[in-house]
C-alpha cells in the first residue's frame, strides 16, 4: 500500500496552495465585501442573512479554485429548510477543514463558536460580523440563558444551526462524548436534528497545518423530527444522536475502504482505532436498549 503517515512532496503543494487560497478568499471577503454588506444589514437585514450567503458563496469559491480537492457529498435528498422549519445540524468535529466544509450544508447557516475564536484576525472577525452566536469562555447562568434565547430566536427566523457537540476536534478520528447543550437547545427550540458525519480528519490533522488529503467526505444522515424526540430529556437524546452518528461514520469508512485504493484508514493503526469505535458502538447500543431509550413513531 502506498498510503503512509509520512509527509509526501505533494502535501507541500496542497498545503501552500490551499492555505494561500483560504487566506486570499477570506481577505477579499472581509476587506472588499464585508463593509458594504455591513452597511446594508444595518438598515435592511437585522439577522445578517446576507452575511450568511456571502460566506457560503466565498466558501464555494474556495472549493472551486482549490482544484486538487474532490469533495464527496452525500446529501440524502436534503434541501434548505422551508419557512417555519427549525433545524440543527449536529456534526462530528474532525478537522480544521470543517470550517470550510460546513458551508456546503443546505441553508443560510449560523453556528456557535467559542469567544477565543472570535478574536482571531479576519476569520474570527468575519464570523462575528455575520451574526453567529458567540459562547463565552466563562459563561454564567445568565450568559447561558441569553445564549439560548439568541440561538432559538435565530432558528425561529429560519436559520439552521451547525453545532459540534464534542466541543473540540477529535484527536484520532473517533466520535467523542457529546456535551448536552446542543440537545437542550433542540428541545427548548423545538427544532429538528439533522445528524451529519464528516470524514475529514486526515485533511488537516489535529495540531498540524499540513493538508494531506483532498477527498473530504460528508454524509447527511436521516433527519430526526422534533415530534419524535420531544418526550426525551436532553441526556437521552444525546445518546440516541451519538449512536446514529457513530453508526453512520463507521458505515461511511467501511464503504470508503472498499471503493478507495489509497484510503488512509486502511493503515493498521487506524483500523485498530475504528475497531475500538465499533466496540464503543456496541456498548452504547446496549446501554440505550437497557434504558429503553427510543424515538416515538
Amino acid at each position: 500500500m502506498n498510503n503512509t503517515d509520512n509527509i509526501k512532496p505533494i502535501y507541500y503543494v496542497y498545503t501552500f496552495f490551499g492555505w494561500f487560497l483560504f487566506a486570499l478568499v477570506n481577505i477579499i471577503q472581509f476587506v472588499f465585501f464585508m463593509p458594504i454588506f455591513f452597511v446594508i444589514c444595518l438598515f435592511f437585514d437585522r439577522d445578517k442573512r446576507l452575511f450568511s450567503y456571502l460566506t457560503k458563496f466565498f466558501s464555494n469559491v474556495f472549493h472551486f479554485l482549490f482544484f486538487f480537492e474532490k469533495v464527496q457529498f452525500y446529501k440524502n435528498g436534503l434541501k434548505s429548510p422551508k419557512k417555519g422549519e427549525k433545524r440543527i445540524y449536529v456534526v462530528n468535529h474532525a478537522s480544521q477543514y470543517d470550517v470550510i466544509l460546513m458551508y456546503l450544508l443546505p441553508g443560510p447557516i449560523k453556528f456557535i463558536f467559542k469567544e477565543k475564536w472570535a478574536r482571531m484576525p479576519i476569520i474570527g472577525w468575519t464570523a462575528s460580523l455575520a451574526g453567529n452566536v458567540i459562547l463565552k469562555e466563562d459563561s454564567k447562568a445568565a450568559d447561558s440563558l441569553i445564549f439560548f434565547r439568541r440561538a432559538i430566536e435565530l432558528m425561529n427566523r429560519g436559520y439552521p444551526f451547525v453545532i459540534y457537540p464534542e466541543g473540540t476536534r477529535s484527536k484520532d478520528g473517533k466520535i467523542g462524548q457529546f456535551f448536552h447543550g446542543t440537545f437542550k437547545l433542540a428541545l427548548d427550540g423545538e427544532a429538528d436534528i439533522v445528524p451529519v458525519v464528516f470524514d475529514s480528519w486526515n485533511n488537516i490533522r489535529p495540531g498540524a497545518l499540513w493538508i494531506r488529503d483532498i477527498r473530504p467526505t460528508i454524509k447527511i444522515l436521516e433527519p430526526i423530527k422534533y415530534e419524535s424526540f420531544k418526550h426525551l430529556n436532553y441526556v437521552k437524546l444525546s445518546h440516541l444522536v451519538r449512536l446514529r452518528m457513530v453508526e453512520g461514520l463507521i458505515s461511511l469508512r467501511n464503504e470508503r475502504r472498499i471503493k478507495e485504493k489509497n484510503y488512509y484508514r486502511k493503515i493498521e493503526k487506524f483500523e485498530a482505532i475504528d475497531k475500538d469505535m465499533e466496540k464503543d458502538l456496541l456498548e452504547l447500543r446496549e446501554y440505550i436498549e437497557k434504558k429503553g431509550i427510543s424515538l416515538s413513531t
